[in-house]
């Protein structure tokens, strides 16, 4: 729905990230108060483990300016399995303490994944993408051109599959299902099509951790299935 460009602040002469919605999308009053609300979201937060928002002093046309953030995606990492336990559980604690922040502050991600996760040096872990984030504060909006499931058919909560609206716990399930990622590689649901894998999350019981690491340590199994 939007394209990112890395930009310039000229005054803090730093380097930004702008965020522009493509022209067919922009024209949507839905679509517009739903950035609008992405854009206030980021404002109103200030945590290590979440990507910032920079206010502009003017602005030629709808677009939405977050710290740059020089680093790699978890996707990227997950991909290399150059992920070790340790770091693994690491970026799992940091993401928590994201969480308890935004859940604190009303705001449910409702899209965790890899690829909204950027790990900067020191392995910080960044969370952005609040797009169809759940703010308890404002009313509810619903966009024609989204369908009722929103998310990602991999990382969403059954009761997000079924088109519900969610809450924390949909983010806390896609923690622990981002954890076994890190630690097996594979994800207990698998399926030839979105769809399938839909299906499985909501008829099936999900493979432990174990079936792919028979090593890893069981209470931290019980730990990722309670997730």
């Amino acid at each position: 729905m939007a394209t990112t460009f890395k930009g310039h602040d000229t005054e803090a002469g730093a380097p930004v990230c702008l965020k522009v919605p493509r022209f067919e999308v922009e024209s949507d009053i839905v679509f517009y108060q739903r950035f609008k609300r992405e854009e206030s979201i980021g404002r109103r937060l200030a945590h290590r483990n979440v990507v910032r928002a920079v206010v502009p002093r003017t602005k030629s046309r709808m677009y939405m300016v977050t710290e740059y953030v020089a680093g790699t995606s978890l996707r990227s990492l997950i991909k290399a399995g150059s992920l070790s336990p340790e770091q693994a559980l690491d970026m799992a604690c940091q993401l928590c303490e994201a969480l308890v922040y935004l859940h604190g502050h009303g705001i449910v991600h409702r899209d965790l994944k890899p690829e909204n996760i950027i790990v900067a040096a020191g392995g910080v872990v960044k969370v952005l993408d609040f797009g169809i984030a759940l703010d308890r504060a404002a009313r509810r909006l619903t966009w024609t051109r989204l369908s009722t499931t929103m998310g990602t058919p991999d990382y969403m909560a059954p009761e997000q599959i079924g088109g519900r609206r969610g809450d924390e716990r949909c983010d806390i399930y896609a923690v622990g299902l981002i954890l076994y990622e890190m630690l097996t590689g594979q994800l207990p649901f698998s399926g030839e099509s979105p769809n399938a894998v839909m299906r499985a999350k909501t008829s099936e019981e999900p493979k432990p951790p174990t079936y792919f690491l028979p090593q890893l340590d069981p209470a931290l199994s019980e730990i990722i299935c309670k997730a």
